[in-house]
C-alpha cells in the first residue's frame, strides 16, 4: 500500500472511532458508517477488524460497533453520566456490605469495569476503565451474558472447554447454562472461586427495555464469608439494582 493510501485509512479509522464516540454507548451499523464515510462495506468491515483486533472497537450482539476496551475513554459524556447516576447507590451497597463494588459493561466478549467503589474509600470513585473479565467464569460476566438473548450468547463465548482459571471454572457450556438458569430464581449471579480461589463474587444485570447497552453491578468479597453476611450482600443488591437501572 503506498504511503497516501497509509494515511488515508488511518484517516478513516480515526473518523469511525468519533462517530462510535458520537454514537456510544448504541454504537453503528457499518452500512451506516460506510455511508458518512463514502466507502463501500467492504473498506469499513475491514477498518472494523482491524480497530476490534487492536482492542479499539467491539462487536455488540446486535451487530452495531462501538468503542472497545482501549478507546472506551472517548465516550466521556457516557462514563460521566453512568458515574453521575450510579456512585450514590455503589456507595451505600458498599457502605451495606463493606465490599468493593464494580460498575461492569459488555464490550464486545468481555465484562469490562468502567467504576469501582472500594468500601475503605467511600468517597473515591475509580473511574480507571478495565480490568476485564471472562463471561463464562465470572458473576459479572454472567449477569452480562443473561442479559443478551440466549440465541447470541453462544456467539460471545470461546470454543468448549473454555479457559479455566481455578479448579472451580465451569469450561462447558451445559454447566454455564445451569448457572444462568439458577441465577433467575432471584436475579443474582453466584461466582465462587472461579477466578481466584480466594474470592467468591455477586453479580444482578442492570436490565432496561429501551437500552442495547449491557450493564451490571457487583460486588467482590472473600469466600469465606458466611451464609449470613451472603444474605446481606445479595440484599444490598436487590435494594439498588432496580432504581439504578431505570436511572441509567
Amino acid at each position: 500500500m503506498s504511503g497516501a493510501g497509509e494515511i488515508r485509512s488511518v484517516a478513516r479509522a480515526l473518523d469511525l472511532l468519533e462517530m462510535m464516540q458520537r454514537k456510544a454507548p448504541a454504537g453503528i451499523r457499518a452500512n451506516e458508517a460506510a455511508e458518512q464515510l463514502g466507502v463501500d462495506p467492504a473498506t469499513v468491515s475491514r477498518l472494523l477488524a482491524t480497530l476490534i483486533a487492536h482492542g479499539y472497537a467491539s462487536r455488540l450482539p446486535n451487530r452495531h460497533y462501538a468503542l472497545g476496551t482501549r478507546s472506551l475513554r472517548l465516550a466521556s459524556v457516557w462514563v460521566d453520566h453512568l458515574l453521575q447516576v450510579a456512585a450514590p447507590p455503589m456507595a451505600r451497597v458498599a457502605d451495606s456490605c463493606g465490599e468493593t463494588v464494580y460498575l461492569v459493561q459488555l464490550v464486545g466478549s468481555e465484562a469490562v469495569t468502567l467504576a469501582r467503589l472500594a468500601s475503605n474509600r467511600r468517597a473515591v470513585i475509580d473511574i480507571e476503565v478495565g480490568p476485564s473479565y471472562p463471561l463464562w467464569a465470572s458473576a459479572a460476566g454472567r449477569a452480562l451474558l443473561s442479559s443478551v438473548a440466549k440465541v447470541q450468547r453462544p456467539g460471545l463465548l470461546p470454543k468448549e472447554p473454555y479457559p479455566a482459571f481455578t479448579a472451580r471454572t465451569k469450561t462447558r457450556w451445559n454447566d454455564l447454562a445451569g448457572a444462568l438458569q439458577e441465577a433467575q430464581q432471584d436475579g443474582i449471579h453466584v461466582e465462587d472461586g472461579e477466578l481466584d480461589p480466594h474470592l467468591s463474587c455477586f453479580a444482578t444485570p442492570l436490565l432496561h427495555e429501551q437500552r442495547e447497552e449491557k450493564l451490571a453491578i457487583a460486588v467482590s468479597f472473600d469466600i469465606h464469608r458466611s451464609e449470613r453476611e451472603r444474605a446481606m450482600i445479595r440484599q444490598a443488591l436487590r435494594r439498588e439494582w432496580r432504581d439504578l437501572a431505570n436511572q441509567i
